[in-house]
């Protein structure tokens, strides 16, 4: 029986065809580059990471914006004009990922820059760490993400990217189950739940609440298939759903120097990718 050699190579998986050893100009390849800088999963990811940039750069021409930032630099004994050049670092920071891959330095930059700044902010105050909104905690999958957009422009889609990717996103839901509504709950978020007309005590509403956030971070590492489809199709409403209600409850979050609402674009993203890869 005679075997159609390309009906077999066409019928196995791309992955498998990627993996197999190649042969150019007469030597061996063990191992075939792949594109992942044209990828663009990779390339939506690093876009929405240079809207975060973008965003709390050029939102310093507002009033709320400056004088929410001035505070801060007082604390730490310093003028007004840090606060500009840093934010213009931020919207060239922003332009190149937009216009590039992210690359070494652009990661490094990145990432350097979150953990500084958030090292200085939880300094001065602690709570930071544990508000409501993810004021710092969320800088923590944004680095994640910006280590995924490193591993997929330099080798594509591998498996620990894919973790990467999982990982930052479950990290979102343990950190703000956790630590603002189950341990460290506050009156702003109490007062919130109190605006909202939610049902319910509110310090037990925003406790539940933490439980279900809680359990969907564990379950976004668990879970497997069409369950963790599902799970990722509710993460990504809840993404979309509560900062809009904070937005239009009380829109000064929206320009807050530490974008806590604007850190979630990456979140959405990243939670559609996963939907899309798993």
């Amino acid at each position: 029986m005679q075997v159609d050699l390309g009906t077999v190579a066409r019928t196995r998986p791309p992955c498998r065809l990627i993996d197999r050893p190649q042969l150019q100009h007469g030597v061996l390849l063990t191992h075939v580059p792949t594109l992942g800088t044209d990828d663009p999963e990779a390339r939506a990811l690093r876009r929405s990471l240079a809207l975060v940039w973008l965003g709390t750069g050029l939102l310093v021409v507002t009033p709320g914006y400056q004088m929410e930032g001035t505070t801060w630099l007082a604390r730490l004994g310093l003028p007004a004009w840090p606060m500009f050049v840093t934010c213009s670092l931020e919207v060239v920071l922003g332009v190149a990922l937009l216009l590039r891959p992210a690359g070494h330095l652009l990661s490094v930059l990145q990432a350097g820059s979150v953990l500084v700044f958030t090292a200085i902010l939880a300094s001065l105050d602690p709570m930071l760490l544990v508000h409501p909104l993810g004021m710092l905690s969320k800088n923590l999958p944004f680095v994640l993400v910006v280590a995924t957009v490193w591993s997929v422009e330099r080798q594509g889609w591998t498996p620990r990217s894919d973790w990467l990717l999982r990982v930052a996103m479950a990290v979102v839901w343990i950190s703000e189950g956790l630590f603002p509504k189950l341990l460290f709950q506050q009156e702003w978020e109490l007062e919130l739940a109190t605006t909202l007309h939610l049902p319910g005590e509110p310090w037990l509403l925003i406790g539940v609440l933490g439980v279900a956030q809680l359990l969907s971070g564990i379950g976004a590492l668990l879970l497997r298939g069409s369950p963790l489809r599902w799970l990722l199709l509710a993460q990504l409403l809840a993404l979309l759903v509560l900062p809009t209600a904070v937005g239009v409850v009380e829109p000064e979050w929206l320009l807050h120097p530490f974008g806590p609402l604007l850190k979630n674009v990456p979140l959405v993203v990243g939670s559609w990718l996963l939907y899309r890869r798993c």
